[in-house]
């Protein structure tokens, strides 16, 4: 029983030992909001971007990686209903070049526009729809590739995995 668990163990071993040689981490940058008005609404928006940082910390460099990511978007409009609020997946990918050991690479995901509004006074929403709309970031799932074989992984919040599925 021993030496087919310890067979067990190294036939993982590998696979443990590469999840940790890539740090990821993520920064969440927003531009200038930029305001647009209408008849009956005020509305502001303003670009999210994610700074993401590949950090090596192998004894060796990488191979050239790819990234590829989902950015989860709450979008809110106007005059909804409390749940009816959607949920937007953005999609991207970035090719990583190789990462000297220790060295860190960065790069920034696609932009997302984000937008916030209310109504303009003396309006209100039709059966009783909400007066106020903001979209919001609510997670990103980032996977780290060389060629075929994923190697790392970045999520937050941990609970995106559960919500939703890697598509």
């Amino acid at each position: 029983m021993k030496s087919k668990l310890l067979v067990f163990a190294l036939m993982f071993l590998p696979l443990l030992a590469q999840a940790g040689d890539y740090e990821i981490t993520v920064e969440r940058k927003k531009d200038a909001p930029g305001a647009a008005t209408g008849a009956r609404r005020l509305v502001t928006s303003q670009n999210w971007t994610g700074d993401v940082k590949v950090r090596n910390h192998a004894f060796k460099a990488s191979p050239d990686l790819e990234a590829k990511y989902i950015i989860f978007v709450k979008r809110q409009q106007i005059g909804q209903k409390e749940g009816q609020d959607t949920v937007e997946k953005v999609k991207g990918s970035s090719k990583v070049i190789s990462i000297k050991p220790g060295a860190q690479i960065s790069f920034s995901t696609s932009d997302v526009p984000l937008h916030k509004g209310h109504m303009a006074p003396g309006w209100v929403p039709a059966e009783g729809g909400k007066e106020t709309s903001e979209d919001a970031v609510i997670g990103i799932w980032l996977r780290l590739y060389s060629g075929a074989n994923q190697v790392a992984e970045y999520v937050n919040p941990s609970t995106v995995t559960t919500k939703f599925k890697w598509e």
